[in-house]
């Protein structure tokens, strides 16, 4: 069994996140990229059971049918799109710390997952994907809720 331990200490999330920044940028062009063609990244809890391997993305303001879950070989790869609020009128920011665009992550599967018993729900902000232990292989993977 895998144990894994959350950390409550600042600095560590702080790395975390630079790491993901710097990955990203890696990925998807270089610094060069523009913000806003770059998206936005969820944050996401992976662990396992006897059973299953269990993941958790933090996806608040993202309606069910703009996300997709495609399961390719090894990797499981979900993207979809927060949509800015629309206002009717003119309209001032005085603050804007909420991220929207496109958004994707790409997480390395182990190879005992099996593609056929898959399932996803949203609810609360949060896409819970529970991947059962079986034959690899790959297809797309319907989201449920509400």
């Amino acid at each position: 069994m895998v144990r894994i331990r959350r950390s409550q200490e600042q600095a560590a999330a702080d790395l975390h996140r630079t790491m993901e920044r710097m990955m990203e940028q890696l990925f998807h062009g270089g610094a060069e990229a523009s913000p806003a063609l770059q998206g936005w990244v969820p944050r996401v809890d992976v662990y396992e059971t006897a059973e299953a391997i269990l993941i958790t993305l933090e996806v608040p303001g993202v309606k069910r049918e703009e996300i997709e879950i495609v399961i390719e070989g090894p990797y499981l790869r979900v993207h979809g799109v927060r949509r800015e609020p629309t206002g009717s009128g003119c309209m001032r920011w005085h603050q804007m710390e909420i991220s929207y665009g496109p958004f994707e992550r790409i997480l390395v599967l182990p190879q005992d997952v099996d593609p056929e018993a898959i399932s996803a729900a949203y609810a609360d902000g949060f896409l819970r994907i529970t991947l059962q232990r079986g034959p690899a292989g790959g297809r797309d993977v319907p989201v449920e809720g509400r």
